[in-house]
Order: structure tokens, then C-alpha cells, then sequence
């Protein structure tokens, strides 16, 4: 199936959160990863996403730190909780 949203490869939060505008959109800091869902025109998807810099590292805040996605949903979800049930089903893994 081909996704409709197309998560980049390294970003940060704060692009994520600028890149989306829904306020049906999720950004998610868990630990040391981060999980977004969001709303697309065919329904919900998700990505999931790691840290590659610490604010010790950079002097920045975690906002601005980048992020390395290591997951993509290759389906859609009826709503954004199960986009992110599924964000946290691959942390697991």
C-alpha cells in the first residue's frame, strides 16, 4: 500500500511540528524517542523516531536536536490512538 504521508529521514520535532498544521496531529517525546501521527486524507499514520543528538551534545533544546526515523507505518489507522498504540508497539520491539 503507498502512504500518502512521506516522513523524512532526519528532522527534528520542531520541524514536525511546523511541518503539520491539523490539530488532530501528534508529536511525542517517550524517552529517548519520539512518535508522530498524523491525519492524512486517507486516514491516520505514524513514524516513529530516535534521538542522533543530545542537548549536551549541541547546547540546543531537545526540540532542536535531530531525530532519525526507524519506523513508518505502512498502513492507515482509523484514528491517531491506534497510529500511536502502533508508534509504541515498535518501541517494544
Amino acid at each position: 500500500m503507498t502512504i500518502y504521508k512521506n516522513y523524512p529521514q532526519v528532522t527534528t520535532m520542531e520541524n514536525l511540528q511546523m511541518e503539520e498544521n491539523s490539530s488532530l496531529d501528534a508529536i511525542v517525546k517517550h524517552g529517548e524517542n519520539v512518535i508522530a501521527a498524523n491525519y492524512t486524507y486517507k486516514g491516520f499514520t505514524a513514524a516513529v523516531y530516535e534521538f542522533i543528538e543530545t542537548t549536551e551534545e549541541t547546547g540546543l533544546g531537545f526540540i532542536e536536536c535531530r531525530l532519525s526515523r526507524i519506523a513508518q507505518a505502512d498502513k492507515y489507522f482509523d484514528d491517531s490512538g491506534s497510529a500511536m498504540l502502533w508508534g509504541f508497539e515498535q518501541l517494544g520491539k
